[in-house]
């Protein structure tokens, strides 16, 4: 007897995944396809695997492990769609077999919320030749220099300077409230928490700002940050060296530190100081920072979720990923908190989303 109910598969592949490794990356898988069932239908677009050679520490241009079967360039599609920072030196050894037996089929790309990843010129030209080999259906970046860079390099693909996906992840989830008081929620992952002091103005603080109803000092410790700034491993060294008493609350308020990684689960780096949060989903994340009174992360994503849901938020970072902010009118974010016109934000997200429809 012939099922008469068959759910038609999904045509459009939205690749995701390393949630573990840094959950930051499902907040834009999660806004993403948000964007794309607007531009596709409900039904249409569902997750699939990232490529296994993005994992921490791998050297990408040695491309996916030897005896990894490629699952991508074995589905049925009409599309696939690849996110964030990923015109990098090694696009090409990581994704050519893949693009090259989806196109064979028919298969269009798309790279919504794409980026460079340092911005020097070997990614460059690497991506270049890659994508004049592999020309995608349309291309939305998530920071204006990377649309201004692709704008110079007349590919003939459609190109729109977008925001990241995960500022859409508001229209996908809606959090939960907190009872009492909101908290701060203070992210640092690589680089160490500022030593932080209230009060009057502290002139050999590293950052000094009006938050909240007072003036923040913020330090940063010298030995952790040096060994912060050398490589990930000496990073984590480095907390391990950092004895502070940092506090459970400040101003009033619960002070609330969550940690992006849960693979591999450093426990003692997770929860190392007070009011420690873990998880290996987004959402309990999406309810941290919707109801976060202000965040300080050395994460962009704990910084982008926070914005995305009508927070203010100050980011601690070196990376040049962080281009992504000067996109939505918070190119300051480095030096103080910022905080997003909501209005203007919906208005963006609608016109990103009318433009990605009139090009598919």
């Amino acid at each position: 007897m012939s099922d008469t109910h068959t759910v038609r598969a999904p045509r459009v592949a939205l690749v995701s995944g390393f949630w573990g490794q840094n959950v930051g990356n499902a907040f834009f898988n999660i806004g993403g396809k948000w964007i794309l069932e607007q531009m596709f239908g409900q039904g249409e677009v569902e997750f699939i695997q990232d490529q296994p050679g993005y994992r921490t520490f791998h050297d990408q241009l040695k491309g996916n492990p030897k005896n990894d079967v490629e699952y991508l360039r074995l589905l049925d599609l009409d599309y696939i769609v690849l996110q964030g920072p990923l015109l990098t030196t090694g696009f090409r050894h990581l994704w050519e077999p893949t693009f090259k037996a989806l196109t064979a089929r028919g298969t269009k790309i798309i790279l919504l919320g794409a980026a460079f990843f340092k911005f020097r010129d070997s990614e460059f030209e690497a991506a270049r030749s890659f994508l004049d080999e592999y020309k995608p259906a349309l291309i939305s970046t998530r920071d204006s220099e990377s649309y201004a860079i692709l704008s110079g390099w007349d590919l003939g693909v459609p190109l729109y300077d977008g925001m990241d996906s995960a500022f859409f992840a508001p229209k996908a989830y809606t959090p939960f409230k907190v009872a009492g008081e909101r908290y701060y929620a203070f992210n640092f992952d690589r680089y160490p928490e500022p030593t932080i002091t209230l009060g009057a103005q502290d002139p050999e603080a590293d950052f000094s700002f009006e938050a909240d109803g007072t003036r923040w000092n913020l330090t940063t410790p010298n030995l952790t940050s040096r060994l912060a700034h050398r490589s990930k491993v000496q990073a984590y060294l480095g907390h391990l060296l950092d004895r502070r008493k940092l506090p459970a609350e400040l101003n009033g308020r619960l002070v609330i530190r969550p940690e992006h990684r849960t693979n591999p689960h450093m426990t003692y780096k997770i929860y190392q100081h007070p009011n420690a949060v873990c998880s290996d989903e987004p959402w309990t994340y999406f309810t941290i920072y919707a109801n976060s009174a202000l965040t300080l992360a050395d994460r962009v994503h704990a910084c982008v979720a926070t914005l995305a849901y009508g927070n203010p938020a100050m980011l601690f970072t070196p990376s040049p990923r962080a281009a992504l902010f000067a996109r939505v009118g918070a190119g300051e974010i480095k030096t103080r908190p910022v905080q997003l016109d909501m209005d203007w934000l919906e208005n963006e997200r609608t016109q990103q989303v009318a433009w990605l429809r009139s090009h598919i």
